[in-house]
């Protein structure tokens, strides 16, 4: 399980808690958190068994419902069963052909898979933005003429999954 999916599950399918990721460590509260205090569950990142999560039960509003709570420790348990490195979003990358040449990023039309040359803006017709996965394919493609060793491939900034 990611963690975006986590926050989204229990925000999602809840009414008496809500989660959120700050400074690489997910916090579970309760909704009404000005009066019962700011979280009851801290789970780092990178926690691999409930020994690394703090808990304050004394943050746990008498408002918030058995099911809720239910549901928060089943996802903070699907969490704990995933690996580490498969919480998060797989990182994506640029593919620029030309250095210092804004319009020579490649650029996959998601319509037909056909390659071209444009800006590194991703839209819905255009995908910029590729794994590594994905350029190991690319660099097996026989229709495309690129010098490898020379493209500049560089980590996409604002990545969303």
């Amino acid at each position: 399980m990611k963690i975006k999916e986590a926050i989204e599950i229990i925000n999602g399918t809840t009414s008496s808690v809500s989660a959120k990721d700050s400074d690489n460590v997910l916090h579970i509260s309760s909704k009404n958190t000005a009066i019962y205090g700011d979280w009851f569950l801290k789970m780092p990142m990178n926690a691999i068994s409930w020994e690394s999560i703090r808990k304050e039960w004394g943050g746990l509003s008498p408002n918030i419902r058995p099911e809720d709570l239910a549901r928060v420790m089943d996802v903070i348990q699907r969490l704990l069963d995933t690996p580490v490195k498969d919480r998060f979003p797989e990182k994506k990358y640029t593919i620029q052909v030309i250095a210092n040449y804004d319009s020579a990023y490649l650029n996959c039309r998601k319509e037909d898979n056909s390659m071209t040359f444009c800006d590194d803006i991703e839209t819905d017709h255009v995908k910029t933005r590729f794994t590594q996965a994905e350029i190991d394919e690319l660099k097996q493609r026989d229709d495309l003429a690129i010098d490898w060793d020379k493209a500049i491939i560089k980590e996409a900034k604002d990545d969303e999954d």
